[in-house]
This record gives C-alpha cells, structure tokens and sequence, in this order.
C-alpha cells in the first residue's frame, strides 16, 4: 500500500525513522550501483554518535533526584552533612547510527561523491553530530569530492544552503566538485513529489540519476510502514492544514 502522501510521509520522521534510514540508503545504493561505471562502486558506510538528554552527544551526566522543592533540597543537605547516601540518575547515553554513501575509485579508493541523508542529530543546534557533520560538510570545498546532501526531516535546523531553503520542508543539494561554490538545491513543499537528481561523478563524465522519490515510496511499501504508521499522532512540528487532512483521511 503507497503512502497516502505523494512525497515524503512526515509520519516516518516521527516513527519509523531509525527503521527507514538505512533501508534508503540501501535503496540508494541499488539505484546507483545498476548505473556506475565499472571503476567506481558505492558503499554504505556509518556514523556511531550518542544521543542523551538535551545534548544529543554529551557524555553521561549525574542528576539527584530528589525533590526539587525546597524540601528535597534540605532532605540532600541533610543527607550530605550526615555522610548518607543520595540517591541520582545517571545518564546513559542511546547510541545512533548514521548512515551515508561513498562512490569511490575501486583502484585509488578515491572519494569521487559524498551522499548524505541527514539524521535528526545532524539537525539538531548544539549536538557534536551536527558540528563534526558540518566540519565534513566545510572540508569538502578543499578536496576533489562532491557533495549530494539529501534532509527528509522537518524538524530541526536546516543546514546553510542559501536563501532557496527558504522554500520548502525537504531540500536536495548537489555541490559538483569542479562548480564550487555554486550548487544546485531543491526545495520541496511537504505536499510534492520529492526530485529526481543528478548525482556527478568526475568532471566531464555523465551523472547517474538519483530518484529520491522512487526509493521514498520502495522503502514505504517494502516496509509495510501504511501498517505500522500512527496517522492520527500528533507530529512535531505540526502539519499544516492540508497535509493534517491528508493524515486524517489515512488514520
């Protein structure tokens, strides 16, 4: 059963997320592999960062928890001067992974094109993944690499591509190597077919086609996700009027 959402179904960002993110990378790479010259082959690789608390990447923190009020405050003290025990949470972090595409030379195992699909962490203001993937994101201007970054997330803060993100929810950016600084970026409204990209390989060498769409919707139905996706939750942030009653008419 096809999502009833003609682009990317925003319940999945919600939901399914840790599911969906490696199946399209898979999905990706299969589009792409059936289309590479016989010298470059993609490869799926991953990220390890840990998310925990307000810091998506901190290291574990010590929290009392007693209570806050005055009372709990003086219960700690008490419990403190008498050399007792008081009683905390320490934080574990959860560990995520993120996962990406490399299109690298078989021989020199050369870097040819970087593809993103960013991860919630990546978009989150203050989090050690969206620094490191953002000093990655700086040092690719000074190698031979290009760029496709692919953000399927409405929340979160969109990386720096211009004023066109301005435009829509989801955004597609093509940097070619040899074109810096100028890139190509799709901005796509919620309620419209994601793009089909050329993805650049080297210089003067024809791109292969990336249907971001056809891998979306691969991904929808291969999963079952029509199944499995809570159309009548609430969403952070929410949906506008015509997409919450896209949602309604699936709930």
């Amino acid at each position: 059963m096809p999502s009833p959402f003609p682009g990317m179904d925003p319940f999945i960002e919600a939901q399914e997320w840790e599911d969906f993110h490696p199946a399209v990378n898979t999905a990706f790479r299969t589009q792409l592999a059936a289309q590479l010259p016989a010298d470059l082959a993609a490869r799926i690789e991953k990220r390890v960062v840990l998310e925990g608390g307000e810091d998506a990447d901190r290291l574990p923190d010590v929290a009392v928890v007693e209570r806050g009020d005055a009372a709990g405050q003086v219960a700690s003290e008490a419990a403190e001067a008498d050399g007792a025990p008081i009683a905390v949470l320490i934080e574990t972090p959860v560990e995520r992974h993120e996962y990406f595409i490399e299109i690298r030379d078989k021989q020199s195992r050369r870097l040819v094109t970087a593809i993103e699909t960013l991860s919630p962490t990546n978009k989150r203001p203050g989090a050690r993944s969206r620094q490191e993937y953002l000093r990655k994101r700086d040092s690719l201007p000074r190698s031979e690499a290009s760029l496709v970054e692919i953000d399927l997330l409405r929340g979160g803060r969109p990386m720096p591509h211009g004023r066109q993100t301005a435009l829509g929810q989801y955004r597609v950016i093509v940097s070619r190597a040899w074109e810096r600084p100028k890139a190509d970026v799709w901005a796509v409204p919620l309620l419209r077919r994601l793009p089909r990209v050329g993805v650049p390989l080297r210089e003067g060498e024809a791109e292969v086609t990336l249907d971001v769409q056809d891998a979306v919707s691969r991904v929808y139905e291969e999963a079952n996700y029509g199944g499995l996706l809570d159309y009548a939750a609430d969403l952070d942030p929410p949906l506008p009027e015509d997409a919450a009653e896209v949602a309604r008419s699936a709930a």
